[in-house]
């Protein structure tokens, strides 16, 4: 079955905010090192049922090489992301750790 990719605006504004923090704090070209978010939403689009569920309907897959999180959820045909997160930061209520 092909899935349609649904990215949470929320996501897309905390993506710009983490490449414009690693720019700053880790030096120019370093925000170019979250290229594997695209290649985590290619895996989770390959097999989205695949990921263990942690709070239920939500589902995390891990960034590689990178501390980093996808939240998302399977309905249907469609995967919601709802949330990319520093695996560092406190727990989300709502997500699950």
């Amino acid at each position: 079955m092909k899935y349609r990719l649904d990215v949470s605006p929320n996501v897309h504004h905390e993506v710009a905010r983490i490449y414009l923090y690693r720019e700053k704090h880790q030096g120019k070209g370093s925000g170019n090192r979250f290229q594997p978010l695209s290649d985590c939403y290619k895996d989770i689009l390959s097999n989205p049922y695949g990921y263990q569920v942690r709070k239920d309907p939500y589902r995390h897959a891990m960034l590689q090489r990178l501390k980093y999180r996808v939240v998302f959820e399977v309905e249907a045909d469609s995967v919601y992301v709802y949330q990319v997160r520093h695996t560092s930061r406190r727990p989300s209520t709502k997500f699950g750790p």
